[in-house]
C-alpha cells in the first residue's frame, strides 16, 4: 500500500498511516444535524474528506465510510415547534435537501448513513455501561459523564479540567459534580419527544450517538475520525471520554480536523462562518451564480486544515479554473476522434510525463492530503496536453495522458463533463412564482396561494412561509 502520513490532531503532527486491519480501513466522518438547509460550512468537511476516501481507495485501501445524521436535537425541536410540524418531518426534509445538495458537490454517498433515532438501544446499552462502572451519574435531569473518573480527559484538545468555555447543547444542571461533566441521556420535558429508558423518558445526549454509532459498526476501534475543527472541543473530547472509559480500548487512531471558512464583513475583523452568526452562504444560493464544481474546486485549493475565506470572487476563479480544465478535455476528445490511434508510444515523451504526473499526485496526497498541490498537477496535466495537441503527437500518447487527468480529476471528485448551467435562471424562476404567489396572499386570494404551493409541491418544490419572507427547496 501506499505510504501515507496524515497530520492527527491529538499528536499535532503527521504519523504513518497504519491502519488496523492490513488493506482496510474505518472511518468515521460526523454528518450534520438536520435543522435547516446546507450553507458551504457544512460543504467543506463533506468535500474535503470525500476527497480523502477517495484517495485512499486509489490508494488500493477497501473503505468503510460511515457519517451520521443527527436527526433529535434541541435544534431540531425548536425549529419544528416555530414552524408547527412534526420534529421527525423536519428532520426527513432537510437530510434530503442536505443529500441532495452533497450529491451535486459530487460527495458519494457513506458506506452507512446512521441516524441518531434508529441507533437508541445501542445508545442506552453505552450509557448502562458507563453506569454500571461508576463513571456516569444521575440527576433529575438526566444522565451525566463524571469526567474525573476519565484521567484522559483533555488529551485530544488539551483542555483541562477546570477550563469553564465548554459550549453546551443542554441547559447547565446545578445537580452536576463537576462543571463540564457532560449529558449521556437527557430527561424529556412535556410535550418533547421521548424514549424509555432505565432512567425514565428522555433522549439521547449529542455526544453518545457518534460513539455508539462508531463502535457499532467498527468494533469500537475507528482508523479514521474526522470532522470539523469546531468539534474538537467538546464533542470529540467528550466522544474519547466515553467509549474509552466504556471499552478500555483507544476509540481512533487519527483525528482528522478540517479548518473553519472565514468570512470579513467591510470594515470589520473575520470571523467563522456559521448560521448562528447569521453570516452563512446558503448552497443552493452559490449554486445559483455558480456549479457546484466550482464549489468544490474552491474548497480543494486550500489544504484541509488551513482556514479558508469565502469570497465571490474566489469562486470565479474556481470556475474558470474549470473552463480551462474541460476545454482541454474537449480538445482531447476532438484530437483522438479526428485520427487514427497510430503507434502506442510506449515509453514515449507522454508515456514518461503520464508516470510522472501520477507520481506527483500522489506524492502530494500521501502528504497528509495536499489537494493544492495535487491540483497544480492537474494543471500541469491539462498545460501538457495542451502543447501535446497543438504539436499533433500521436491520438494514442494523448490518450495516455488524459487518462492521467481523469484518474485524478475522479480523485478529486470533479465531473469528468462539463457542468450544465440553469441554476440561476431557475432561481430567478422561483422568485417570479414567489411574488405572484405573495400577491394573491396579500390579495386575500388564497385559494390561487395554495394551488401555487401544491402544485409546486408535486413537482418536488416545498415552499416554507418564514417570518423574513418565503423561501423554497427541491426535493
Amino acid at each position: 500500500m501506499e505510504a501515507i502520513k496524515i497530520y492527527t490532531t491529538q499528536k499535532r503532527e503527521k504519523v504513518s498511516f497504519d491502519p488496523l486491519e492490513p488493506g482496510k480501513v474505518r472511518m468515521y466522518v460526523c454528518g450534520p444535524t438536520v435543522y435547516d438547509r446546507c450553507h458551504i460550512g457544512h460543504a467543506r468537511p463533506a468535500v474535503c474528506f470525500d476527497t480523502i476516501r477517495r484517495y485512499l481507495e486509489y490508494a488500493g485501501y477497501i473503505v468503510t465510510f460511515i457519517s451520521n445524521i443527527t436527526d433529535i436535537d434541541d435544534k431540531i425541536i425548536n425549529r419544528a415547534n416555530e414552524l408547527g410540524i412534526d420534529y421527525a418531518a423536519l428532520a426527513t426534509r432537510y437530510q434530503d435537501e442536505y443529500e441532495r445538495d452533497m450529491s451535486l458537490l459530487g460527495v458519494r454517498s457513506p458506506t452507512i448513513r446512521p441516524k441518531a433515532t434508529e441507533h437508541i438501544p445501542e445508545m442506552i446499552a453505552l450509557v448502562e455501561t458507563l453506569m454500571e462502572k461508576g463513571i456516569a451519574y444521575t440527576t433529575s435531569r438526566g444522565v451525566w459523564f463524571d469526567i474525573s473518573k476519565f484521567e484522559g480527559y483533555g488529551k485530544l484538545s488539551g483542555r483541562t479540567t477546570d477550563d469553564d468555555t465548554t459550549e453546551h447543547r443542554v441547559e447547565q444542571d446545578t445537580e452536576k459534580r463537576n462543571k463540564q461533566d457532560f449529558c449521556l441521556w437527557k430527561a424529556s420535558k412535556p410535550g418533547e419527544p421521548a424514549w424509555e429508558s432505565p432512567w425514565g423518558p428522555g433522549r439521547p445526549g449529542w455526544h453518545i450517538e457518534c460513539s455508539a454509532m462508531g463502535g457499532k459498526y467498527c468494533a469500537n476501534q475507528l482508523d479514521i475520525h474526522g470532522g470539523g475543527a469546531d468539534l474538537t472541543f467538546p464533542h470529540h473530547e467528550n466522544e474519547i471520554a466515553q467509549s474509552e472509559a466504556a471499552t478500555g480500548q483507544e476509540f481512533a487512531r487519527i483525528w482528522m480536523h478540517n479548518g473553519f471558512i472565514t468570512i470579513a464583513k467591510e470594515g470589520e475583523d473575520e470571523e467563522k462562518m456559521g448560521k448562528s452568526k447569521g453570516n452563512a452562504f446558503w448552497l443552493h444560493e452559490v449554486f445559483a451564480d455558480y456549479p457546484p464544481a466550482a464549489l468544490r474546486l474552491w474548497i480543494l485549493g486550500t489544504h484541509y486544515r488551513m482556514p479558508l475565506k469565502y469570497a465571490g470572487e474566489s469562486l470565479a476563479s474556481a470556475a474558470s479554473g474549470l473552463d480551462r480544465i474541460y476545454n482541454c478535455l474537449e480538445a482531447v476528445a476532438r484530437a483522438v476522434g479526428e485520427k487514427p490511434a497510430g503507434k502506442s508510444g510506449k515509453g514515449g515523451k507522454l508515456s514518461a510525463l503520464a508516470e510522472d504526473m501520477d507520481k506527483k499526485f500522489r506524492a502530494a496526497m500521501n502528504d497528509d492530503f495536499n489537494t493544492p498541490q495535487a491540483l497544480a498537477v492537474v494543471y500541469d496535466t491539462v498545460g501538457a496536453l495542451n502543447t501535446a495537441i497543438k504539436d499533433k503527437a500521436a491520438s494514442a500518447n494523448i490518450s495516455e495522458l488524459a487518462a492521467v487527468l481523469t484518474s485524478h480529476l475522479s480523485v478529486l471528485g470533479l465531473p469528468l463533463e462539463r457542468p450544465q448551467t440553469g441554476g440561476a435562471e431557475i432561481d430567478k424562476l422561483m422568485e417570479l412564482v414567489i411574488k405572484i404567489r405573495e400577491t394573491a396572499r396579500k390579495e386575500k386570494q388564497y385559494a390561487i396561494s395554495d394551488q401555487i404551493r401544491d402544485g409546486l409541491n408535486t413537482l418536488g418544490i416545498t415552499l416554507e412561509d418564514r417570518p423574513g419572507g418565503t423561501t423554497w427547496t427541491m426535493r
